[in-house]
C-alpha cells in the first residue's frame, strides 16, 4: 500500500513540474499572432517578407529551430511561435542550421511567404526536421494558437 501511495505521489509531482512549465512557458514568450499582426509594420514595397512558425509540439517544446538564411543564422524559433524578418526579393536559401535540406524560396517584392518548421521522423528527413513554403490559406489558419515573438538569437554563442 505504502509503495503505491509513493508512487502516485511521484507521477503526481512530476506532472505538476510539467504543468508549471508549460504555465509558464505559456507566460513568457510573445502575445497571440491573431492580436499582434495588427501591430506589425507595414512591408516596404521594395521588400519582402518571410514569416517562419511551428505548431505545437509537446516533444519539441524546449527545443529551439534556429532559422537560417542565406548561410547566416537569424533567429531562434520555437514551438506555438512565429516571427518575421524582411529580406530584399529574389531567391533565398533557408535551412533550420542543423538540417542538411535546404529549401530555394523566391520572394517577390512587396509579398509575403510563410515557412513552417516541423520536427518529423526520420523517414521524412534524416535530420528530423524539415522547412516547408506554406500558402497564405493554409498557414492563417494554423496561426490561431502561435505566439508572435521577436526575430532574434537569443544564445548567439552557440552557433558560432
Amino acid at each position: 500500500m505504502f509503495e503505491k501511495r509513493t508512487i502516485i505521489t511521484k507521477l503526481c509531482s512530476k506532472f505538476s513540474v510539467v504543468l508549471i512549465m508549460f504555465t509558464l512557458l505559456g507566460c513568457a514568450v510573445g502575445d497571440p499572432y491573431e492580436f499582434a499582426k495588427a501591430k506589425i509594420p507595414t512591408l516596404k514595397p521594395d521588400m519582402a517578407r518571410i514569416f517562419v512558425y511551428r505548431g505545437f509540439n509537446p516533444l519539441a517544446l524546449l527545443r529551439p529551430l534556429v532559422f537560417k538564411l542565406d548561410g547566416k543564422y537569424i533567429a531562434d524559433s520555437y514551438a506555438s511561435t512565429i516571427f518575421y524578418h524582411d529580406v530584399t526579393p529574389g531567391k533565398h536559401l533557408v535551412n533550420m542550421a542543423s538540417a542538411k535540406e535546404d529549401l530555394l524560396v523566391n520572394v517577390s517584392a512587396g509579398k509575403t511567404v510563410f515557412l513552417r518548421y516541423s520536427i518529423v521522423p526520420d523517414t521524412i528527413s534524416e535530420s528530423n526536421r524539415i522547412v516547408e513554403l506554406i500558402n497564405s490559406k493554409t498557414a492563417q489558419a494554423e496561426l490561431k494558437n502561435v505566439r508572435l515573438i521577436k526575430t532574434e538569437l537569443r544564445h548567439p554563442d552557440e552557433v558560432k
